[in-house]
């Protein structure tokens, strides 16, 4: 297993000039790296398995990985953005390598997280890696990502693990799903960079040859080409009116491919998608679809640009889900709440207030008598439960995680059922 171990050397990509026999070999190369994944998972070199909650966050061993488990059908991973920078790793030092830490995409990574939580009351899933990309690089094989180094291997099976984590959670809770891999680039073009898996070569074809099976099947959203609410094919999904390109044109911020800038020409760089993409989303199968954002350094570099634009990207990404995915869903998962403070609350209205909240919770019975209250995380665990409630207005305090609850309020027969958020 060793000697297979050390096959998976990185290849020498440039070597191979024909793109659909380059690109056969990455799905092979993939699958490789996935069996030396699973020989070492069932090692024990990964995680012990866990019942993830969302809204709570999990280290690694190393504390070198960060995930905020989510109850959304999106991952959100943020490869390149570490600060950490221990003197007990060693620098990494390969042929090739790239060094550059990707500016802000941590931060943009969290601020969009955190703009859908305060929107929709629910989590996506967030991978993080705290290491300076010196010392890991996340979207690389493990060769490159960690060039020998145990603890930062460790560290790269964590990572990829919580991913899958996330992408389990979704296939039990939803079906299909999206990861997102959040980057930066330096080009000279200041627009967003979409990566599908496919090349600027590619994305220049016209709509009906990369409609056929031939691109289809090298494409990260294949799965989604096979199963959308509006039906369409490959080339508008990339970059027709509802792609997330055009989403973001029609917000004012330039990307590619869409139905303003659906190639880039002969001479203009593009990041087409790198490991990540290709691994975890839907091109070697599964249900999860894999899209790049590589970011422009007029947008990474600014901060009130920077918050602005995690803002619009928060929308675009639920409205993406709303659109391809799951029509209604976040109305029907997580609703999109509005804030109620004491003023707002008439005495004959049930209302659960403030919602979001931090801890302390008022209810508005009104004229409801003997009433029971629970209080159940996601999972259905019991976390509150009080009876024979006969005051018009019962004030309690939620000891628990911030994250998502259902309170159940029954009296005289009837049960209803609200969502608490606690921030």
């Amino acid at each position: 297993m060793k000697n297979l171990y050390f096959l998976l050397a990185k290849p020498k990509f440039k070597l191979i000039k024909n793109q659909n026999i380059m690109k056969t070999f990455l799905k092979n190369y993939h699958a490789l790296n996935c069996l030396i994944a699973y020989y070492f998972l069932i090692s024990g070199v990964s995680l012990n398995a866990q019942d993830y909650q969302a809204g709570n966050t999990y280290f690694d061993d190393n504390a070198y990985v960060e995930y905020l488990a989510g109850n959304l059908p999106l991952v959100i991973s943020v490869p390149h953005g570490g600060y950490l920078f221990p003197d007990s790793i060693p620098n990494r030092n390969c042929e090739g390598c790239i060094y550059v830490r990707d500016d802000y995409t941590q931060e943009i990574g969290r601020a969009i997280s955190e703009t859908i939580f305060e929107e929709t009351g629910c989590y996506p899933h967030v991978v993080i890696n705290l290491l300076h990309r010196r010392k890991f690089d996340a979207n690389r094989d493990i060769i490159e990502a960690a060039d020998g180094n145990f603890y930062v291997e460790q560290s790269w099976y964590a990572y990829h693990s919580f991913i899958q984590a996330g992408k389990d959670k979704i296939n039990n809770d939803y079906g299909p799903g999206l990861f997102v891999d959040i980057h930066g680039h330096s080009h000279s073009i200041q627009r967003i960079e979409l990566g599908y898996g496919l090349w600027a070569s590619e994305l220049q074809l016209s709509d009906e040859a990369l409609n056929t099976n031939t691109y289809i099947n090298y494409s990260a959203i294949r799965s989604l080409v096979g199963d959308n609410l509006q039906g369409l094919k490959h080339a508008e999904l990339l970059r027709g009116s509802l792609s997330m390109g055009s989403r973001l044109e029609d917000s004012e911020i330039p990307a590619i491919p869409s139905s303003q800038n659906p190639y880039p020409l002969p001479n203009e760089s593009y990041y087409s998608g790198g490991y990540n993409t290709l691994r975890h989303g839907s091109m070697n199968g599964g249900s999860i679809d894999g899209i790049q954002v590589a970011i422009n350094t007029s947008i990474r570099l600014y901060e009130d640009v920077r918050i602005d634009f995690s803002d619009s990207m928060a929308v675009i990404l639920m409205d993406f889900l709303d659109t391809h995915y799951y029509e209604g869903f976040v109305g029907q998962y997580c609703s999109w709440i509005s804030s109620v403070d004491e003023k707002e609350v008439d005495a004959n209205d049930l209302l659960i207030y403030p919602n979001p909240n931090t801890g302390l919770i008022n209810i508005n019975l009104g004229s409801l008598s003997n009433v029971s209250l629970k209080v159940l995380n996601v999972s259905g665990q019991l976390i509150y439960y009080k009876e024979n409630i006969n005051t018009p207005i019962y004030q309690f305090e939620l000891d628990a995680a911030p994250g998502i609850y259902i309170l159940e309020l029954s009296a005289a027969g009837e049960k209803q059922q609200f969502k608490l958020v606690k921030n």
